[in-house]
């Protein structure tokens, strides 16, 4: 079955011995992936990969991370009848949340132009991603994983829950076939299998969605080595003082968000979670020049969510969020 075609994919990528034979808890972790490698083998998955089975890798495939579309493939580097099948197989993985994306022909202009965050993040917070061993918790798409390659680090491990999003992954591997990256179906709960291990976390959009914000930070810090680094990015409220909004329901139409905090609170929360060299690089109101309605997209997004007649607000009446960027270290051993 062609399920077992990706699940067997999946758990046989080639660096994840090697990243398992550095980790204190290997077998602990090989075994979680597998266990989470399941979720590929129910038939439901077929909407996502009936088109994707059926590409071939073309003999020259040059990339592009330089620049804001992530460019895979050269215009008209595809045969008529593998083009056809991409661009099916780019609609068969709607909504495209990351990019932009380049495929061949065929730009994915995503809902989140994701550019002006990466460009935020280099530009203040200035990580040292050469040969760093880095983590991106909540990966997405991957968009932010191959940007990272421009910057040449050792190993980039994408981590991320949903199937969907391996899928993602499978695709820009078959073109791109970048030696240092790997995704794992695994999230936030699951770092601890990676004690003292990584040398940067890129920890955003995540936080305001689990019910225990410390605990998740603290799951961050076992997972840095010593003077390991956590960029911090997501979604708060605007003002000074240390708070957070806490929705009664719902915060932008979806029952997903917890603790939406101010970025002094953010600040304290890496604080009291073990960090330290904390600094709160900037915060920026979500607007519809970065979040919008593309034909990517198939869902509500950002203008569907604050209120037509005062967009400081949600439509629930709550403020508007603002993104908060923050950088912060583990103390050195």
């Amino acid at each position: 079955m062609s399920q077992e075609y990706f699940y067997n994919h999946y758990i046989n990528q080639p660096l994840i011995h090697e990243i398992a034979g550095r980790l204190n808890r290997k077998a602990e972790y090989l075994e979680k992936r597998r266990a989470a490698g399941d979720m590929l083998l129910p038939e439901s998955t077929k909407r996502f990969w009936y088109h994707l089975i059926h590409l071939e890798k073309p003999e020259l495939c040059p990339c592009d991370y330089d620049h804001e579309a992530v460019g895979i493939g050269q215009p008209g580097g595809l045969s008529p009848s593998q083009a056809d099948i991409l661009h099916k197989t780019l609609l068969d993985l709607r909504p495209w949340r990351k990019g932009p994306f380049r495929y061949f022909d065929t730009t994915i202009d995503a809902e989140w132009d994701s550019h002006l965050k990466w460009q935020r993040v280099m530009k203040l917070m200035k990580p040292p991603l050469e040969n760093a061993r880095v983590a991106d918790i909540g990966c997405n798409n991957s968009y932010y994983m191959y940007k990272m390659l421009a910057h040449k680090p050792r190993l980039v491990i994408g981590l991320d829950p949903m199937e969907r999003y391996y899928y993602h992954f499978y695709l820009n591997q078959l073109y791109a076939q970048a030696p240092n990256l790997a995704f794992d179906l695994l999230g936030a709960d699951d770092l601890y299998l990676y004690q003292g291990f990584f040398d940067i976390v890129f920890f955003m959009g995540v936080l305001y969605h689990r019910k225990n914000p410390l605990q998740t930070l603290e799951a961050v810090h076992e997972s840095l080595k010593p003077d390991g680094l956590i960029l911090f990015e997501g979604a708060g409220i605007d003002g000074k003082g240390s708070y957070c909004y806490f929705p009664e329901s719902r915060y932008m139409k979806a029952k997903g968000y917890w603790f939406l905090p101010s970025a002094e609170a953010a600040a304290n929360m890496l604080k009291r979670s073990g960090f330290y060299d904390i600094k709160i690089h900037g915060s920026y109101k979500t607007d519809e020049n970065e979040q919008r309605r593309t034909p990517w997209v198939n869902t509500e997004t950002l203008e569907d969510f604050l209120d037509p007649d005062n967009p400081e607000l949600t439509v629930e009446g709550a403020p508007a969020p603002y993104r908060h960027f923050i950088s912060a270290r583990k103390r050195k051993a």
